[in-house]
């Protein structure tokens, strides 16, 4: 679980966008978690700390002490995990729901050697907590 919450803090860190508050986002507010399906439009006027937001279905509604939340972030996708390989990714196959994506590609003698991370793509995330241990490793964290 150690090198699940480096590894997740790491893709978080290098994608800010992941930690917009905006639709989609989870947020905590005081003691429980939410999704914010609305889109925040600007704070109200006449009421400090609210915000005017539309939700989905386009219903006008407000937030209230949205400043003292803390915000949890957008789900990480695959597409996160691979832009963050970037170019250390050599090759990527996907086989029965399963993508095995070749990193860091080296050679010994006349033999090449790769780390390997699985990925689940029904989540989109390290198939085991040793994935997510390789992924570490070959991001130096």
């Amino acid at each position: 679980m150690k090198e699940q919450l480096k590894a997740e803090a790491f893709v978080r860190d290098a994608r800010p966008a992941l930690m917009e508050l905006s639709f989609g986002c989870r947020v905590k507010y005081g003691t429980s978690y939410t999704t914010v399906w609305q889109v925040l439009l600007a704070e109200n006027s006449k009421e400090p700390n609210h915000y005017n937001t539309v939700d989905v279905r386009g219903v006008s509604n407000y937030l209230r002490g949205i400043q003292s939340s803390e915000i949890i972030g957008h789900p990480i996708a695959l597409h996160h995990w691979l832009s963050v390989l970037g170019g250390r990714i050599y090759e990527i196959l996907v086989h029965e729901g399963v993508a095995k994506v070749e990193v860091d590609r080296k050679q010994i003698g006349e033999c090449f050697t790769y780390t390997r991370i699985f990925f689940n793509l029904t989540t989109g995330q390290p198939a085991t907590e040793a994935d997510y241990a390789s992924f570490c490793d070959i991001m130096g964290i």
